[in-house]
This record gives structure tokens, sequence and C-alpha cells, in this order.
């Protein structure tokens, strides 16, 4: 007894339909998910990132109602690198070091963008600019991570599209800067917990 295949009929997608199809929606999953994990889940604890727990994931499906699988994809992803990159910094500082603060500040925003788009890149890179002309009339140059989480922080401030704002504790690990550098610049330029109140 033989037995014939039948042609399957299958759909023929040119490179750029399996991009719009798959990866390009699939991204869009990306910074939605992340985007409601800064806002609502705080992944650090006692400034270390940590695995979210099973209760994390469910509440993030539950909210998105997306599949759990995408979920946990993009979740773990960003967590892992997030960690490579914090090893990175603390054993080769000078990585971050250059004459051309502004540069290299905006080179930066731009690789946290692509890590965690959570924030306005378009206004975040003005924000950039318009914090040097601040920092320099100041006097007081914060070492480059500070500085984008600073321009992270006043971009998501004033971004009157989300109402809910970052955790500040996600946000100083995503850019690898203490508490106190944070707080400490955040105060020098003048966003005082007083002056954000009346904002």
């Amino acid at each position: 007894m033989t037995q014939t295949l039948k042609k399957q009929n299958t759909e023929n997608y040119s490179g750029s339909d399996y991009y719009n199809k798959f990866y390009k929606s699939q991204n869009g999953f990306k910074s939605i998910i992340l985007d409601f994990l800064f806002r609502n889940i705080s992944f650090t604890r006692n400034e270390r990132v940590y695995v979210l727990t099973q209760a994390e994931y469910d509440l993030i499906k539950s909210k998105l109602n997306f599949p759990a699988v995408l979920i946990h994809k993009y979740c773990s992803k960003f967590l892992v690198n997030l960690i490579q990159i914090k090893r990175f910094l603390s054993k080769y500082p000078h990585a971050l070091k250059s004459k051309n603060q502004e540069r290299k500040v905006l080179i930066n925003l731009r690789k946290i963008y692509r890590l965690a788009p959570v924030f306005d890149y378009k206004r975040a890179k003005e924000n950039a600019r318009r914090l040097k002309k601040k920092l320099d009339c100041l006097c007081f140059w914060p070492q480059i991570m500070t500085q984008v989480a600073v321009v992270i922080y006043i971009t998501d401030l004033l971004d009157k599209n989300k109402p809910q704002k970052i955790i500040q504790s996600n946000l100083r690990a995503l850019c690898c800067c203490s508490a106190y550098a944070f707080h400490r610049t955040r105060n020098k330029i003048g966003l005082t917990t007083q002056f954000i109140k009346n904002l």
C-alpha cells in the first residue's frame, strides 16, 4: 500500500512580510510589557536586581492579557541583560569616561532605550541637551549614567501621557546609578520634592 503526500498550501512570506508579521509585531509587545513592569513592579531589592516571582508574572498577564510566554520572554531577557550590563560597568568603569560628556550621555541614552523602551526617546535627547547646559552653569558634572538616569526621570515626569511614573528604584537599576548620586543630582538642579509637588 502506497501513500502519497499532498502538496501543502503554504504562504510564501518575503523577508519583509515575515519581519512585519512575526518580529515587528512582537516588538510592540516588548515596549508595553516592559513599560508595565517599570511602573508597577519593583524588580530591585537593596539596589540588586532579582528574578520576578510567579505571582508578579501572573499580575502582568492578568493586567495586559498577553501570552505568558511573551511576558516571560521579554521580562527575563531584559533582567538578564541588565545584570550583565551592571557587571560590565562595575568591572570596567572607565568605559563611561569621556571628554565629551554630552555625546557620551546621548550614546548611553540610546543604548538604554534599546534595552528598555519605556520613555519618550526623542524628548529625552532634547532634555539631555538642556541638562548639559544646566550642569555647565552649576559647574557640576555627575557621572554619565547618573545624568542618563536624571534625563529619563525628567522626561517621564513631564510626560502627560504616562500618569503613572516609573518606579525610581527601577530607573536607578536601569542606569546603574546609586540612590545618593541620583538624588544629589536631582536636588542640585532644583528638582526637589517640593518643586515636583508644585508641577
